[in-house]
């Protein structure tokens, strides 16, 4: 019995879509739980995949190469440089831009995200360089746009966590930051009113801070040398302009699922399955878990790592190599640092959330996050360190 279930094994094959964080974390979690089939990870990075936290605090400043952050080799994994275009309609399959068709046992969507684009209703010149900080490639091209940073006007689209390290970074340097935000408090969805508010208090302090604002439109400064002026809209703002040596768009991200007729982040259930499609799991920022409180996407290194590894464990345990890894549940962080600041967070915020915070020693602050029931889903911190570290092991499943 054993020599038959080990040849069926061998013989098993699985597909990862995506060579990032959660698709590297699934083909590791496969071999390290004993798969011993064959493994193809589809690499469309067009070079290696790299750990994404350090593109803007390791590469950005220039502490750090492409090749120093890219992610380990995976021995006895198969790398398929080719990008994904379609998505099989019934097996678990998928058709690459070179014409390859890839299908096995099972076939996990690891895809990943692209930043977000500004919307179509704002104006926008073709001839001003829009920079993303999301590969390595993006951000050695805006360190070649500020090559002196001192004294330069950076502009800054969007709050939230790449924003915030952006504008923090260049901060430091000298240059002339204003950082514009929709929100009257940034990222208070994922950190709660009082960080967000703390948060927003920094910010005022160390850079030009329009909070509440939009974009009306972004055109030429009309010198022929990437200069832009942006002029802004909203109340308070209306028509108010800003000249810019380089402008930024950080307004967030969405999944990298069109190709899979998708619309949006793929839908799957608490073992990261998708339903209704045997063989078919997606993980990380593709994918939009079901959980006790709803479907949630969550775009943070560390959730992606995990929902990798559940869903390894879960196709494993469909495939008749594992047991059950149970409910996913998000229990990982993430960690913001801004103008010397440390904010770090484990669990989730979900909507209509219940908030209780409590001030610690030296100005510190750790928010509970609770759902109205009172079950608590997340803890936020404002340099909190341990404080936070302890209060987590409340998050562990029992």
């Amino acid at each position: 019995m054993r020599k038959v279930r080990r040849m069926a094994k061998l013989e098993q094959e699985v597909v990862i879509v995506g060579s990032g964080a959660a698709g590297h974390s699934c083909a590791r979690t496969l071999r390290s739980e004993g798969f011993e089939g064959r493994i193809l990870l589809v690499n469309g990075e067009g070079g290696p995949a790299v750990n994404r936290t350090l593109v803007d605090t390791g590469v950005l400043p220039g502490l750090l190469t492409g090749e120093q952050i890219a992610l380990p080799p995976l021995p006895g994994v198969e790398i398929v440089d080719a990008r994904a275009v379609r998505l099989g309609a019934a097996a678990p399959s998928v058709t690459l831009d070179d014409g390859r068709e890839l299908s096995g046992d099972a076939l996990v969507l690891a895809c990943g995200s692209v930043p977000r684009a500004l919307g179509d209703e704002i104006e926008v010149d073709p001839a001003v360089p829009l920079h993303t900080v999301h590969s390595v490639r993006d951000a050695e091209r805006l360190r070649s746009a500020l090559p002196e940073p001192e004294g330069a006007r950076l502009v800054v689209l969007g709050s939230g966590f790449i924003g915030a390290e952006v504008a923090s970074h260049y901060a430091g340097l000298g240059a002339r930051v204003v950082l514009v935000g929709r929100s009257g408090l940034p990222l208070r969805a994922a950190l709660g009113s009082e960080v967000s508010a703390r948060l927003a208090a920094l910010h005022e302090e160390r850079v030009d801070a329009r909070f509440g604002a939009e974009v009306r439109s972004i055109r030429a400064a009309g010198s022929g040398d990437g200069r832009a002026v942006v002029e802004l809209a909203g109340t308070g703002h209306e028509g108010s302009t800003i000249e810019a040596d380089a402008v930024v768009v950080a307004v967030g991200s969405r999944p990298a699922t069109e190709w899979t007729g998708f619309e949006g982040p793929i839908p799957v259930d608490d073992r990261l399955r998708v339903p209704g499609r045997p063989g078919l799991y997606a993980a990380g920022s593709a994918a939009a878990p079901e959980l006790a409180w709803g479907s949630l996407r969550l775009d943070h290194w560390d959730a992606a790592v995990a929902q990798g590894a559940h869903a390894a464990k879960a196709l494993l345990h469909d495939l008749g190599s594992g047991a059950d890894p149970g409910a996913y549940a998000p229990i990982t962080g993430f960690t913001l640092m801004a103008y010397g600041a440390v904010v770090a967070a484990r669990g989730v915020r979900v909507e209509d959330a219940q908030e209780e915070s409590a001030e610690l020693e030296g100005g510190g602050l750790l928010t509970e996050l609770s759902t109205p029931a009172d079950d608590l889903t997340g803890l936020v911190g404002w340099n909190a360190g341990p404080h936070l570290a302890r209060a987590a092991t409340r998050l562990l499943p029992e």
